[in-house]
C-alpha cells in the first residue's frame, strides 16, 4: 500500500481498525508504530516513523505493571492527535440487549461484547 500511496500522490487516506487485544499496544501499535510500516496490509497508512512514538513502544512492552503502561499509551494517543497524524471520524458503539430468560449473560471483556457460547435459557 506504501507504493500505490506514494506513486499516485495519495495526501489523504481514510481506514477501519479494530483492535486485536483490548490495550493500547493492541489498538496503538499497528497505527501509529514506524515498525509496522509494511508493503503489504499495512495499517499505519499515515506512515508515521516518529522516534519519540517509537521509543514510547519500546518502554512500554519493557514494563509488567499495567497502570504503568497505560500512562505510556496515552502518551502514544496524544503525540499522534497533537500531530494530526490520524483523524479519528466515526466512533462506533452497539446496544447489547438482554433478554430476561437468559441465564449466564456477561460481557467479555475481551471481545467487548456478550459471551455467546455461554448463554443459557432459564
Amino acid at each position: 500500500m506504501p507504493n500505490y500511496v506514494h506513486q499516485h500522490d495519495l495526501g489523504l487516506a481514510a481506514g477501519g481498525w479494530a483492535p486485536d487485544w483490548p490495550d493500547g499496544y493492541g489498538f496503538l501499535y499497528y497505527l501509529t508504530a514506524g515498525p509496522a510500516i509494511s508493503s503489504a496490509g499495512n495499517t499505519n497508512i499515515e506512515e508515521l516513523n516518529d522516534p519519540a512514538v517509537n521509543n514510547l513502544f519500546t518502554k512500554a512492552v519493557a514494563i509488567a505493571d499495567p497502570a504503568a503502561r497505560n500512562q505510556i499509551w496515552s502518551q502514544i494517543d496524544r503525540l499522534t492527535m497533537q500531530n494530526a497524524v490520524i483523524l479519528p471520524g466515526v466512533y462506533a458503539k452497539s446496544l447489547l440487549y438482554r433478554n430476561p430468560n437468559l441465564t449466564n449473560v456477561y460481557v467479555s471483556r475481551y471481545y467487548a461484547m456478550y459471551d455467546y457460547a455461554n448463554i443459557g435459557l432459564k
